[in-house]
């Protein structure tokens, strides 16, 4: 049996099933035992939330069945685990530090939305852009593209072809709502070119034939496509500045973040070194 699928097992279930394990002091309270497996208890307040109200006798009795069968199975399931779990782990270790990472986790992301200040200016966006542009090389090539795709037996795609060419948006639009098997007019984000290949016969425009202000009219044995290049950014070049805005200001509020929770924690130490709560056993030759 996997050695780590175990920990895990154990681990998750150590932490999430407490309030079902083991002797309960506060049973009275908790209602009808349903169910033992080894000293593991389930009582029936323990998924009272868990049954819908309103349903039949007959579909309540069911669910609760189903619910009970689960739980017995989890049980064993954790037995099984505890039997093969290996004997160099220190599991209430790992579930300390678990739990601590936990806590940390929570009252950091506390302290994040309390106090960290989310207004990021478009000019601090520029300017981190302007100085790190380097780490944001496009990986593939992207473009601002239209592409409308029409049965080859549609009519009036001259009169279209014509409209395409000129760029009148409205009479594209109202065209291609009635006759296009496919469209795509965004023609204000970026989008990767192999989002484009995609929505195109394998090997149907060479990547040579990209660049800015581009368009084509082709056909296949089944369709007509029309294809439109606004405009173009290869891959291995810095991405225009709006294709990575949302991305910056991401790391940047990152980047705060890290920074608000180093000084609290700095904070807290000032605060506390020195206090009964941390005590130091140092020696001066360590």
């Amino acid at each position: 049996m996997n050695k780590f699928w175990i920990i895990g097992w154990v681990l998750l279930c150590s932490l999430g099933c407490r309030n079902l394990m083991g002797d309960d002091p506060n049973a009275a309270e908790k209602g009808k035992l349903l169910a033992e497996v080894g000293n593991k208890k389930l009582y029936q307040s323990d998924i009272s939330n868990l049954l819908q109200s309103g349903s039949s006798a007959e579909d309540s009795l069911r669910i609760l069945k189903g619910l009970v069968n689960n739980w017995v199975k989890d049980q064993l399931m954790i037995l099984e685990a505890e039997k093969n779990l290996p004997k160099d782990i220190n599991l209430e270790k790992m579930i300390d530090e678990y739990r601590s990472s936990l806590l940390l986790y929570n009252y950091e992301s506390k302290l994040a939305l309390e106090l960290l200040d989310t207004t990021v200016t478009m000019e601090e966006k520029k300017q981190y852009y302007d100085n790190h542009s380097d780490e944001f090389v496009l990986p593939e090539a992207i473009a601002k593209y239209q592409m409308v795709k029409f049965p080859k037996e549609t009519r009036s795609l001259d009169g279209f072809y014509k409209d395409w060419k000129k760029g009148n948006k409205a009479a594209i639009a109202s065209f291609s709502e009635g006759q296009a098997s496919y469209s795509d007019l965004d023609d204000t984000t970026w989008k990767t070119i192999s989002q484009l290949e995609t929505l195109l016969p394998k090997n149907f425009i060479s990547r040579s034939w990209y660049g800015d202000k581009k368009e084509m009219r082709k056909k296949d044995k089944e369709d007509e496509y029309f294809v439109k290049i606004l405009t173009y950014a290869p891959a291995g070049k810095v991405p225009p500045f709006e294709y990575i805005e949302a991305k910056i200001e991401k790391v940047l509020l990152n980047e705060r973040k890290i920074k608000l929770l180093k000084q609290k924690k700095q904070q807290l130490f000032d605060k506390e070194f020195g206090s009964s709560k941390v005590k130091l056993y140092l020696d001066e030759n360590n």
